[in-house]
């Protein structure tokens, strides 16, 4: 399990005040660790019919659930928060658009949420972004 300051990354733009910020470790590049069941579509931040942010450095984009990758979204203070359109909800699998691959596929749920915000360009000084999962995990930065 990763920590960071939020307060040094984010800085008062979210009023985090040296609030600490865990980095669940599934969310390597590369990892797409399965989740228990208890990831049930009512526990999630995600919503259907609307924008969600991938909230992880990365998160695999899938031809069906647990299916052949079909590539992967990364969220981060260069790239921004990638973004994913849910159509649909199954279990612990969503079903949407990712934006940053310009394709239809299956994400996992626990990934996914509305509840994210982010200012100015990504890449550029003064961008910072927040996203936060159901279950209190929280990532964020920024290039300040």
């Amino acid at each position: 399990m990763k920590s960071f300051n939020a307060f040094a990354i984010l800085g008062s733009v979210f009023a985090l005040a040296g609030c600490v910020v865990d980095v669940d470790s599934s969310s390597e590049p590369g990892d797409d660790a399965e989740v228990d069941e208890q990831t049930a579509v009512a526990e999630q931040a995600v919503t259907n019919g609307a924008v969600n942010a991938a909230c992880a450095q990365s998160l695999t984009l899938r031809n069906q659930p647990g299916g052949a990758t079909i590539g992967t979204m990364y969220s981060g203070p260069l790239n921004g928060v990638s973004k994913f359109y849910v159509h649909s909800t199954s279990g612990s699998w969503s079903y949407g658009y990712s934006y940053s691959l310009g394709q239809w596929g299956w994400a996992m749920t626990y990934y996914l949420t509305a509840s994210y915000t982010e200012t100015g360009t990504p890449g550029q000084l003064g961008y910072y972004y927040a996203c936060y999962r159901s279950d209190g995990t929280a990532m964020g930065g920024g290039v300040g």
